[in-house]
């Protein structure tokens, strides 16, 4: 049964770990203003992000499920990691850097898809994101919330990277700009505040 507090939960959360300066959004953006190879570049990145997810949701989801008891210290550890997320989003927020997009277009195929495939999946913080903390957060929930998380964690990936690869014409000043980076990080850690206190209020006392 779909539930809308997780589905909120889940695609705020996965959100806030998506967006952000990294490779993998970099290449995408630069690949975004040069009209090359979008498509597959967006695809690979949604098709990675659902398998990986539903790995993290499915698969800790059931760990945590023959644990009886565990679900609390999970619900605080996962506060804890959340609000540290949090704080690191307010810090970046005092620093803010600019976007970088130097650097030419990728226009072979082949190459292309070989780069996107690197800076997803050889990236340490894809898999802390999305099969850690996303799956572990998940766990939470229950595996009948299942469904409704890994829905709006997929959510957040189609809109997020189909967003900055077929409109990074128009993206690619914004966050170029240090203020910009300022608001959003502090987005990004008003977000993780929420989330936390929301998995301790719900989960953290009784289960």
């Amino acid at each position: 049964m779909f539930n809308l507090n997780v589905y909120l939960a889940a695609l705020g959360l996965s959100t806030s770990q998506i967006v952000g300066i990294g490779p993998q959004n970099a290449f995408i953006i630069r690949q975004g203003i040069g009209r090359s190879h979008i498509l597959p570049i967006v695809l690979i990145c949604i098709v990675a992000d659902v398998l990986l997810i539903s790995c993290g949701v499915l698969g800790m989801g059931k760990i945590i499920g023959a644990i009886p008891g565990f679900v609390q210290t999970v619900a605080w550890l996962g506060a804890a990691f959340l609000l540290w997320l949090g704080f690191k989003s307010f810090r970046a927020a005092a620093h803010p850097g600019a976007l970088k997009l130097e650097g030419s277009v990728e226009r072979d195929r082949k190459r292309a898809i070989r780069t996107i495939l690197l800076v997803t999946l050889l990236n340490p913080y894809v898999w802390l994101d999305t099969v850690i903390l996303i799956g572990s957060v998940a766990s939470v929930y229950g595996s009948l919330a299942a469904p409704s998380f890994i829905l709006g964690s997929i959510t957040a990936s189609v809109v997020w990277f189909a967003g900055i690869g077929f409109f990074a014409g128009k993206l690619a000043p914004f966050f170029q700009k240090e203020s910009s980076w300022r608001v959003l990080d502090c987005a990004i850690g008003l977000i993780m505040l929420f989330t936390s206190s929301l998995l301790v209020w719900n989960y953290g006392f009784t289960h």
